[in-house]
């Protein structure tokens, strides 16, 4: 018996966002689908990101952020220059510039660092950026579930709420600036002229710059990384490698804010599920050391 491929929805999304867009979808080939999925345009030299409309507002922060970055010589990838976020029923497509891929670059922790001090230290936009949700879609997303028991369910609200009032008494002693809201390595992509751009700004906007540092801080805690890659993290960027309360506040806080994506993917992806209910067992029986995997 044939099954549906897991990308049908959001490709059904795409073909109809080109369409409204103007763009042309002709050989679009999937590259990643968890979050949202993501599409190379080849007749575009572009890429398409699908995701859930509900985040409409969001993205239109992204585009708008990200185009302004670029303009100021930021090193982003760039929105196209189309009207966008496209909504199509539940889901939503935004426009990129497409970078290949090079042979022998791999981005790595100080190139991260580099590039989010610099943007620590770049003035505010001249468009409105929300403050950084800490926990992010989190309690939405598990409210919204069908794949959790009522009783992960109203932990794991419970368990937002308790990290939001916290986080809210930490900022206001911390420094606040543009903040990326989802810095990882993974997020790097290598340009032909040379350097890294950043991309991916769904969660884009203003509170305290050690935010984020917490998917580097969490590589060793979580997935098995060498200490020493939080301490060239440190270097590179130019702050204290010690680690205090705040920092593990913050932990705290993006690791029940990874639970997110997880819970949107365990509705058709199985491993999706199953890293879900790793995670989230770990954070309920406070398993510290239990070992967690990126998709």
């Amino acid at each position: 018996m044939s099954t549906q491929p897991v990308d049908a929805p959001y490709r059904t999304a795409l073909v109809d966002a080109c369409r409204q867009a103007g763009l042309d979808c002709e050989g679009a080939r999937l590259l990643r689908v968890h979050a949202n999925a993501i599409y190379h345009l080849p007749r575009e030299n572009a890429v398409a990101r699908v995701r859930n409309a509900s985040a409409l507002e969001r993205m239109r922060i992204a585009v708008q952020t990200a185009a302004w970055l670029a303009e100021q010589g930021f090193p982003t990838l760039r929105p196209l220059d189309v009207t966008q976020p496209v909504i199509v029923g539940a889901h939503l497509v935004t426009f990129w510039e497409y970078l290949p891929p090079l042979d022998g670059r791999t981005a790595d922790v100080t190139h991260l660092a580099g590039l989010l001090r610099v943007l620590h230290r770049h003035p505010l936009p001249p468009l409105p950026l929300p403050s950084i949700r800490p926990v992010g879609s989190t309690a939405a997303e598990a409210r919204a579930s069908t794949v959790l028991s009522e009783s992960e369910r109203n932990w794991l609200v419970a368990r937002c709420v308790e990290l939001e009032e916290g986080f809210a008494r930490l900022a206001a002693t911390l420094p606040w600036g543009i903040v990326h809201g989802d810095a990882h390595t993974n997020n790097l992509l290598p340009h032909h002229e040379g350097g890294w751009v950043l991309i991916d700004w769904d969660s884009v906007g203003v509170g305290p710059p050690a935010y984020d540092f917490m998917p580097i801080y969490l590589r060793p805690r979580r997935f098995g990384y060498p200490h020493s890659l939080w301490h060239d993290f440190c270097t590179a960027y130019g702050t204290d490698p010690v680690e205090d309360g705040d920092l593990n506040l913050l932990a705290q806080i993006r690791e029940v804010r990874s639970l997110s994506a997880f819970i949107r993917g365990a509705e058709h992806n199985p491993a999706a599920r199953a890293e879900l209910f790793n995670r989230l067992s770990s954070l309920m029986t406070g398993d510290s050391t239990r070992r967690w995997h990126a998709l």
